[in-house]
């Protein structure tokens, strides 16, 4: 089973919108969204996350395949967002299909 990261951002009606990531580019590109949904610039959300214009711009780019976590995680805390990980079955019928006692 492979890992399967989720952006989630809580929207303004109190709802969780959850989206599958499993690239860095696709967190990038989901961290430059909220980001712009915020109205903010790269160099406001590097400052409010307290890290470098030039870190999110590789970041947002997809260009860092190995992005420091903690710097990951605080700007998503600085768009109100989170990271949650799950695992993936390799086969999701299969597996449904035990859980209901099937053969």
């Amino acid at each position: 089973m492979s890992p399967l990261l989720h952006f989630v951002r809580k929207c303004t009606y109190d709802y969780f919108m959850g989206i599958p990531l499993s690239t860095p580019a696709q967190i990038g590109a989901a961290i430059r969204g909220a980001r712009m949904r915020q109205g903010w610039t790269q160099r406001e959300l590097a400052e409010r996350a307290g890290v470098s214009r030039r870190w999110l711009i590789t970041v947002e780019s997809g260009a860092s395949e190995r992005a420091e976590l903690g710097k990951v995680l605080d700007t998503l805390d600085a768009l109100d967002a989170r990271l949650e990980m799950s695992t993936v079955p390799s086969d999701p019928l299969a597996e449904l299909l035990t859980e209901l006692g099937e053969p």
